[in-house]
């Protein structure tokens, strides 16, 4: 697809792997035709991933106050607990059976106050199991990877190159440019609709001649107000390649906040001028 648009959904094989996990443990398996469909499980939530488990347990909980007689479990929120039984306490501080409270230190969350854990247990049958401790607002939300952002196809942006008639003077300033604008994609994450938008950073200009590329931060500007040029020193054939760096930023549907999140990496671009002549002008005396 091209640099604005709407992408395919987003499926790296992290991706992948958190999807499987996610509809087996919170119940539901995807069909076929792709309908989400009731599965019956005693599977625990796995672990990992913080967003897998918020995410599953936070399901779970609200599918139980939703209609608290449903289903095999009953689900809470509340205080992480030491259990009375020693020799459980030495194999797992996860399962709770009925002691004493203890307020651990919740996390510094960055939307909001930090969420108490979930627990789980079956109907009236004791202990309670813990299937997420403290987390964040934002855990809830999947997160855009450098391997998902690398996945998404950013349209190259153009190399321009001045003179651009196919020739170009020995000893004389080739100037080159590109316009900078950003690239936005709808897209899917886990399930997720969001948007991306990707903004080019960083540039590296290969002449082609064999000398040191010149990376800048600046997309260069035609003539009369060009920053960015470089004089051949001998005639022949070159080609003209751009290299470009882009960041991005991401923003989920379900964020309450509708908040751009920065995607922690980065991905590349690759684009070319045609190939030109380098040309030497020599003067003729006549006599």
């Amino acid at each position: 697809m091209g640099g604005d648009g709407v992408a395919q959904p987003l499926t790296s094989a992290a991706c992948r792997a958190v999807v499987i996990a996610l509809a087996l443990s919170s119940g539901f398996v995807v069909g076929a035709a792709g309908r989400a469909a009731a599965l019956e499980t005693d599977e625990d939530i796995v672990g990992g991933d913080i967003f897998l488990r918020a995410r599953q347990a936070t399901d779970g909980l609200n599918h139980y106050e939703d209609d608290p007689g449903r289903g095999a479990y009953e689900w809470k929120r509340d205080l992480p607990c030491w259990s009375r039984a020693p020799e459980i306490d030495d194999v797992s501080h996860d399962l709770c059976w009925g002691g004493s409270a203890v307020q651990h230190d919740p996390p510094e969350c960055e939307d909001g106050d930090a969420l108490q854990p979930i627990w789980r247990r079956i109907r009236d049958v004791n202990p309670w199991e813990q299937q997420v401790g403290w987390h964040c607002p934002e855990d809830l939300l999947p997160a855009v990877a450098e391997d998902d952002f690398r996945q998404l196809t950013i349209t190259p942006l153009r190399a321009h190159m001045q003179p651009d008639r196919g020739e170009v003077l020995v000893n004389k300033p080739t100037i080159v440019y590109t316009e900078a604008e950003p690239a936005t994609f709808r897209t899917e994450l886990l399930g997720f609709g969001l948007d991306i938008e990707a903004t080019p950073i960083a540039f590296v200009w290969d002449f082609g001649d064999g000398e040191r590329p010149l990376e800048t931060t600046s997309p260069g500007h035609p003539y009369p107000d060009h920053d960015l040029a470089r004089s051949y020193r001998e005639p022949g054939s070159a080609r003209i390649t751009l290299y470009t760096t882009w960041t991005g930023r991401y923003r989920v549907d379900i964020d309450p906040l509708h908040k751009w999140r920065d995607i922690d990496g980065t991905a590349f671009t690759t684009s070319s001028t045609p190939q030109f002549e380098i040309v030497e002008l020599r003067s003729h005396l006549d006599g």
